[in-house]
């Protein structure tokens, strides 16, 4: 029998040959060539049987016999150490790092990566969650799974499991890898369980129970599982019952997933007609547990005051998910000091009022991306026979060119800002009226026209349109532009009813602009 030593930079061959007995343990040829070849103790090795020049098959149990083992006269036997970095010399996987670095990267043990081989990423985060498991990590680092392997179980996977996981924890923990790729136990998990063939997404805790139990059963130190007839309660004292269905547990299960990570179930039952209490204790390996969920939810909402002079503030706000518009209010309430039944809750798009909110409106139509302002009324304009009348008043900004496409000579408009709500009294709905009660709500933007300046200011563009225009068109457009002054900005407030439409259902990708009747307008000069 040819000995074969293979390690990451030399192969040396034996031709001694040894004369075993075919009832001797395999371990001994281990054994032996360990000792020829001076490998420390410390080291991890694994033996493989070479029949022919094309074909090596692993022998994962070295502790049967060599009759057992399927060695027979002339076979080479190939004795393989680990590397220092965690891989095998014939199955090293790919490493995700530089050339450069190869040999000379040193990390923190632990600290590395698994590379995503398609959607993989559910196989990773359950490898991490275990790798760092203190209990299991220290049990495969320091290789006492290789004593507790059984090869015989026949609810395990030939130990093929828990050699696949010890590669990839022996790797990660080595210290020499920025990361790992987990090909090599992708291939076992998807070889004994169908369902994760493939580099499809799965479900994260389903490979973790699916891990568990195939550690546990490669692992079990159980060989031979006797039957066991368990015992009812009857009036026994919790802890009395509790331990004895730990014991009868132990006695068919017993591995290090066992002791790192399985417990006991408190079960009660209490018969509706005799009242007979049976009390059992189940074992478990994992639990399900619900994540806690928020009741509440964080709002930001703009406040415009009825203070002319004051800036609209950003507010967040915290407010039941399952709340009303009423709600909304009353938080913004205890913010501003100002009392929650003078606010009006509107949904601007597009410097526009999307919708405004009555107060009995579910807040789960009110997204976060929306823009939501509220504003301060007075406590007359929200009764609905009040002396006032609620109107929207919207800003418009006038263009520095005239408008020639529609035949005519006008200057174009475009909304800009935000929309407001303003109150007037139903007796003072005129036109000269309106037109002060928006300039005075306005004081922040505008300012009164001068009319002998608007009209200079109107011939002194058609002039100069005249001179810097051939045929419509601008020789210089960049140079005119930046020594001609353009014409101011003006804004227009066009103002309607509060009581808008009952709004569809279903929101649509670009909002309407909402029907406003055109109760009152006013224009007035931009402050420079």
């Amino acid at each position: 029998m040819g000995l074969w030593f293979l390690s990451e930079a030399t192969a040396c061959i034996s031709l001694n040959k040894i004369s075993l007995s075919l009832f001797v343990c395999a371990d001994t040829i281990q054994k032996a060539m360990r000792s020829k070849f001076e490998i420390p103790g410390s080291a991890e090795t694994r033996l493989w049987m070479k029949s022919s020049d094309t074909s090596c098959e692993r022998l994962r149990n070295v502790h049967v016999s060599v009759l057992d083992s399927c060695l027979s006269s002339g076979m080479t036997v190939i004795m393989e150490m680990r590397n220092a970095d965690g891989t095998w010399p014939s199955s090293r996987p790919q490493i995700m790092r530089n050339s450069e670095d190869q040999d000379s990267y040193r990390g923190q043990p632990g600290v590395c990566g698994l590379t995503n081989l398609g959607n993989t990423c559910f196989m990773n985060s359950a490898l991490q969650c275990l790798s760092n498991t203190p209990p299991l990590t220290e049990y495969f680092l320091h290789s006492a799974y290789l004593d507790e392997l059984n090869f015989t179980n026949p609810l395990g996977m030939k130990g093929e499991i828990a050699e696949a996981y010890a590669d990839v924890v022996k790797q990660m923990w080595s210290g020499r890898h920025y990361s790992v790729v987990p090909r090599i136990f992708k291939t076992k998990v998807g070889h004994f369980a169908s369902q994760f063939l493939g580099y499809q997404q799965h479900d994260s805790q389903e490979l973790l129970s699916f891990l568990l139990d195939g550690l546990h059963e490669d692992l079990n130190r159980v060989k031979n599982k006797e039957y066991i007839e368990l015992r009812d309660a009857d009036g026994r004292p919790d802890q009395e019952v509790a331990e004895e269905a730990w014991r009868n547990h132990r006695r068919r299960n017993d591995s290090v997933i066992v002791d790192t990570f399985h417990g006991l179930f408190k079960s009660t039952l209490v018969c509706p007609e005799c009242s007979k209490v049976s009390v059992t204790f189940d074992p478990f390996c994992y639990l399900s547990v619900p994540l806690p969920v928020s009741k509440d939810r964080v709002m930001e909402v703009f406040f415009v005051s009825l203070d002319p002079a004051a800036k609209p503030v950003q507010h967040r706000l915290v407010v039941p998910k399952a709340g009303k518009v009423s709600d909304l209010c009353a938080a913004l309430s205890q913010a501003t000091d100002i009392p929650s039944n003078h606010m009006v809750v509107a949904d601007v798009f597009n410097h526009r009022f999307y919708k405004i909110y009555n107060s009995e409106e579910s807040l789960s139509c009110i997204l976060d991306r929306d823009d939501i302002f509220v504003y301060e009324l007075s406590g007359s304009s929200m009764e609905e026979d009040g002396d006032e009348v609620v109107l929207a008043l919207y800003l418009r900004e006038r263009s520095h060119y005239r408008d020639y496409g529609a035949g005519g000579g006008s200057y174009g408009t475009s909304l800009f800002g935000h929309p407001l709500l303003i109150a007037v009294p139903r007796s003072q709905c005129s036109r000269e009226a309106l037109y002060r009660t928006f300039l005075q709500r306005l004081a922040r933007y505008v300012r009164p026209p001068d009319l002998s300046e608007e009209v200079e200011e109107e011939e002194d563009e058609e002039d100069e349109l005249y001179k810097t225009q051939t045929n419509g068109l601008s020789e210089d457009e960049d140079n005119e532009d930046s020594e001609r002054p353009g014409p101011s900005t003006r804004e227009e407030a066009e103002g309607r009813s509060s009581e808008p439409e009952e709004s569809q259902p279903g929101r649509p990708t670009e909002r309407a602009d909402p029907e406003l009747r055109p109760e009152a307008a006013a224009d007035g000069e931009a402050d420079p």
